[in-house]
């Protein structure tokens, strides 16, 4: 009021026409009682009214009227925001317009008005022309759009102004704070937003908002927008859906054949009850998933058959949050614009990173951990800003989001969809999905599309026109009402109970049966609208995305992840203190002295060591397994926005792969360098570090290959046993091969189910490298003489074949002949009961015989060889061939007698050389347990040599024996083989068995890649399901 009155007290007084527009806008806004009060306010401070002789007098503004105006503007400056202070200039034009007293002295003070309110001066021109002038070609002004019939080049006035005759429209938008101001000229009634309005008045058009005459098609504030947004350097977007069909793989529709074209600079929203089919239709949009039938074109191009052509043309923003709880707001943005600009350094990066969160209102959140949605450290509308952000700073032409408002109060809520209408103002389309949005929500859209169970359209349209749209089809009253006369509220609640009506019975009560099927709805609408579909062909649009190279993806995963453990700090307490802890308990408790007088602890005594390897390689497994489990599926929901915009999947899984990487290496050092010297476990540290290192880097590509397999954490943790039990039965630590069911044991050979165990390599690798590669065993008198374990190995070969496989060959023969001897004998003798014909053959013991002599002379090339092999025949056996095969068998054995004897000798000698550094070492490297495991010394009363599938099988001393190459690739040896035969050669069974883990990982990594386990998972729920 104040204002008011200084402006109107210039040049010699207020006119009578400025005080009835003020009693007027009074009256508009206040109760009858106030308007009294202000009105007298008013005239005290406006002063007399100037007589009409005085009317055209001119006189400047006194000092104290301008420093009062100043201070007065400086006030509306701290208490009104800029959209307020465009609408109070507007009514400052409005006064001085009533009494056509555009005199220099009102002007210099609202001139003075919109420079402290910081106006922009062409703005300011063009309220004032709009305010001032009548006639069209007064009004002449790019922010000025006037709307009249007969218009040939004006697109919009063909397009909305039909059915207003002799009318004039003048629509103003002040672009700094995207406000709309309405006039009219006209001898018809039209209603704004319902309400009647007069002619010559201006009125703001809030978003949301329509104006129509009796009998014309409304205007809306999206028509008016559009037309504005057109005369703007926008390049042109058209999202075109032609008859799309989506089914899924039940056999349900989800989306039934809907057709409609939405253009760039509008707001859409997809509205339905629960079911309806809302996000898959956003899905199919925006390329996610491909219709059953139909097409979705961008700009007349095919999303799904071009997609390469329009990568990075639309965003997508889904319900789930985005977010990574351990980074900080700014850390969340910079590495999701990393991942968008390839081509642009850090520092550029950087910049358009903090220029967006300053657009959005969270500058002063950068540096705070966004924490979890349960946890919040930012409001949920601050992380809705900052998922929407993720998006948003690659600025897509198109950019589709799922239920935004989810979760958030009607303040966050409305805050979320004006940033949403303020992108349509750079020409973006923007479609949503929304669920229950309030009256000023509803109406902010431009467009909303209406989806029925089963995927039908039910409408497709202006927010406030479909109100009235199902109102008209539903027959009530008052149904050409869209928003309420007094208040302007729109009740979208209304249009489902339209639609989900239900049928009466005759007790009044409502049924399960609907009044108007789905199909119906659709219809009906089709019907009275029919799709217009877009074939105006445009330009492709321009390639937004630029994804950066596949190592610079790799390093911009890897400092992610990196920056997420980091800061962390109850991840990374735990993560360096859980192994370090572990080797200190397990060394601890196994630290074994059995003589109870004696305080000295020996590492030959300690019988625990066998345990402490095997219990290690658990230790390994289990860190690497639960680091591993939920890497994956913590972030799935990132990946489906990731994988929407086509980054590397090689980039991620290998930056998860070298990140676990990083953590088992800590993790196995921290662990070894407690538990080994404490055990003291010398000379063997790097060995026992890749084993383990080996054992938990398969650990972690296992946990990964879950992680990325089932959709909860539960899931997750509850396969862990499933797949560290197995590997813990079948280590060949807790039950010896030999010795399990028959159905999967081998007796000359690891049962093949241990085989793809990684535990039973890591084990076998350090048990035979502990017995082997000690210092005990590897001393030598010289650099290439023989070595404590070179000499057991010989003397246990020799004493093999000597005492136990050579007198095992000659029973066999024995009995053979037996039954030979026995043959002949009932065939001289018709009166004795007859033997069977083939009971030599059946007896087993010249196959047996056969196939070991053969081997015999296969291993030992030295020896003479037996060139009565073929004789070993049922047919061609006889006694000469007995006396032959038994003379070669006694030169055999005396030749290991004579070899065994030799090595005896030499070992006494350099054991009687050596004794006290023989004593010393042991005591210190070798260990009595561990020995007797890997030569099986504790099972003397089992038989040492077994008879299998016609073969002689060695069973003690399995670290001494080397196994036989039985082809180019077999590598199957039997339990505790000092090496393997590969490729026809033989490799240390340590090396061989730790590479065979590292191929076997690409194998791990493969199936990661490809995502073989959740396929196999799928594929048996899918069974289930049928079932």
């Amino acid at each position: 009021m104040e204002l008011f009155a200084l402006v109107v007290k210039q040049d010699k007084g207020m006119l009578k026409d400025e005080r009835d527009y003020i009693y007027t806008f009074l009256s508009k806004q206040l109760t009858r009682e106030s308007v009294e009060e202000y009105i007298n306010l008013f005239d005290n401070l406006a002063g007399p009214m100037a007589d009409g002789s005085e009317k055209n007098g001119l006189s400047s503004p006194t000092v104290k009227d301008s420093v009062r105006i100043l201070g007065i503007c400086k006030k509306i400056n701290r208490s009104l925001s800029q959209e307020q202070k465009v609408v109070a200039l507007t009514r400052l034009y409005e006064l001085i317009n009533s009494g056509k007293q555009f005199t220099p002295q009102r002007l210099n003070i609202i001139n003075t008005v919109s420079e402290v309110f910081k106006i922009d001066p062409d703005e300011v021109l063009a309220i004032e022309q709009f305010v001032k002038n009548d006639t069209p070609e007064k009004l002449i002004n790019p922010k000025i759009l006037v709307l009249m019939p007969g218009q040939e080049k004006c697109k919009a006035c063909k397009k909305v102004m039909p059915g207003y005759h002799d009318t004039v429209m003048v629509f103003i938008r002040v672009p700094s704070v995207d406000l709309y101001f309405f006039k009219y000229y006209s001898n018809d009634q039209l209603f704004l937003n319902g309400l009647p309005v007069t002619s010559g008045i201006i009125y703001t058009f809030a978003k949301g908002s329509s104006v129509k005459s009796h009998q014309a098609h409304p205007i809306y504030y999206s028509d008016i927008n559009s037309t504005f947004l057109l005369e703007e350097s926008f390049p042109r977007i058209i999202l075109t859906v032609e008859n799309i069909t989506y089914r899924f793989s039940d056999g349900g529709t989800a989306v039934n054949n809907l057709s409609f074209s939405l253009e760039g600079g509008n707001l859409v929203g997809i509205m339905g009850s629960s079911g309806s089919g809302k996000t898959s239709l956003l899905n199919i949009m925006s390329g996610i998933l491909k219709p059953t039938s139909g097409s979705v074109k961008i700009n007349g191009i095919d999303i799904t058959e071009n997609r390469n052509v329009l990568e990075g043309v639309a965003g997508y923003v889904p319900q789930d949050d985005l977010l990574i709880e351990d980074l900080t707001v700014f850390e969340n943005l910079y590495f999701s614009a990393c991942q968008c600009f390839g081509g642009k350094s850090r520092e550029e990066i950087t910049r358009i990173t903090e220029q967006t969160l300053s657009n959005l209102g969270l500058w002063e959140k950068r540096n705070l951990k966004v924490g979890s949605p349960l946890k919040n450290v930012i409001s949920g509308g601050q992380r809705k800003r900052l998922n929407i952000a993720l998006e948003l700073i690659r600025e897509p032409s198109i950019l589709f989001l799922d239920e935004p408002t989810s979760g958030l109060s009607s303040r966050d809520s409305e805050n979320i969809m004006d940033l949403l209408r303020d992108l349509t103002l750079k020409g973006k389309l923007i479609v949503t999905v929304v669920h229950q949005p309030s009256s000023d929500i509803f109406k902010l859209f431009d467009n909303v599309i209406i989806l029925d169970q089963g995927g039908y359209m039910a409408y497709s349209g202006n927010p406030v026109e479909a109100v009235i749209y199902f109102k008209t089809l539903d027959a009530q009253i008052n149904s050409s009402v869209g928003e309420c006369p007094s208040c302007g509220n729109v009740n979208p609640e209304m249009i489902f109970n339209v639609i989900e009506a239900q049928v009466v019975d005759e007790f009044g009560r409502y049924t399960e049966k609907r009044k108007v099927k789905p199909e119906e709805w659709a219809a009906t609408f089709n019907d009275k609208h029919p799709p217009a579909l877009s074939s105006e062909v445009l330009e492709t649009p321009a390639r937004i995305l630029d994804r950066p190279s596949t190592l610079r993806q790799f390093l911009i995963y890897f400092l992610r992840d990196f920056k997420t453990k980091t800061a962390n700090s109850q991840y990374m307490l735990l993560m360096l203190l859980e192994a370090p802890v572990l080797g200190f308990i397990l060394s601890f408790i196994i630290r074994y002295i059995p003589d109870p007088r004696s305080d000295k602890y020996l590492f030959f005594d300690n019988e625990n060591i066998p345990i402490y390897i095997f219990m290690a390689i658990i230790v390994a497994l289990f860190l690497g397994l639960t680091i591993s489990a939920e890497e994956i599926f913590r972030d799935r929901k990132i990946l489906k926005r990731e994988r929407f915009l086509g980054l590397n999947r090689h980039s991620y899984l290998v930056s998860k792969v070298a990140i676990l990487l990083i953590i088992s290496l800590i993790q196995v050092f921290l662990f070894l360098i407690i538990a080994n010297p404490m055990l003291e476990v010398k000379g063997l540290f790097w060995k026992y570090f890749l084993a383990l290192f080996t054992t938990a880097f398969f650990a972690n590509l296992i946990g990964l290959n879950i992680s990325a397999s089932f959709n909860s954490a539960i899931t997750i943790y509850i396969v862990i046993p499933l797949i560290i039990i197995p590997m813990m039965v079948l280590s060949g630590a807790m039950f010896p091969f030999d010795k399990l069911n028959r159905f999967i044991s081998s007796v000359d050979k690891v049962p093949f189910i241990a085989e793809v165990m990684p535990t039973r390599w890591t084990y076998e690798a350090l048990m035979v490298s502990q017995f082997k590669d000690n210092r005990y065993a590897r001393f030598s008198e010289s650099q290439y003489g023989p070595t404590v374990y070179d000499y057991k190995k010989n003397i246990s070969i020799a004493n093999y074949y000597s005492v136990r496989y050579i007198p095992a060959l000659i029973s066999a023969l024995e009995t053979t002949d037996s039954v030979y001897r026995e043959m002949t004998r009932i065939s001289n003798n018709p009166d004795r009961v007859p033997v069977r014909s083939n009971a030599l053959a059946e007896s087993g013991k010249l196959e047996l015989l056969r196939n070991e002599l053969e081997r015999l002379n296969r291993k030992f090339p030295s020896l003479q060889p037996f060139r009565n092999l073929n004789d070993l025949s049922v047919g061609k056996y006889n006694n000469s061939v007995y006396q032959n095969t038994l003379a070669y068998l006694r030169y055999v054995g005396d030749s290991f007698t004579r070899i065994g004897n030799k090595v005896s000798d030499e070992w006494d000698n350099f054991y009687i050389t050596n004794r006290d550094e023989i004593r010393r070492l042991e005591n210190m490297h070798g260990n009595l347990k561990l020995q007797e495991i890997v030569t099986k010394f504790y099972e003397r009363d089992k038989s040492k040599i077994l008879e299998y599938k016609n073969r002689l099988v060695q069973n003690y001393d399995p670290v001494y024996l080397e196994p036989e190459n039985r082809g180019y690739f077999a590598f199957r040896t039997h339990f505790f083989a000092p090496s393997k035969y590969f490729m026809g050669k033989l490799f240390d069974t340590f090396g061989f068995n730790i590479t065979l883990l590292l191929v076997s990982l690409i194998l791990l990594y493969i199936a990661l890649y490809y995502e073989l386990l959740g396929k196999l998972v799928g594929y048996v729920e899918r069974i289930r399901f049928k079932k």
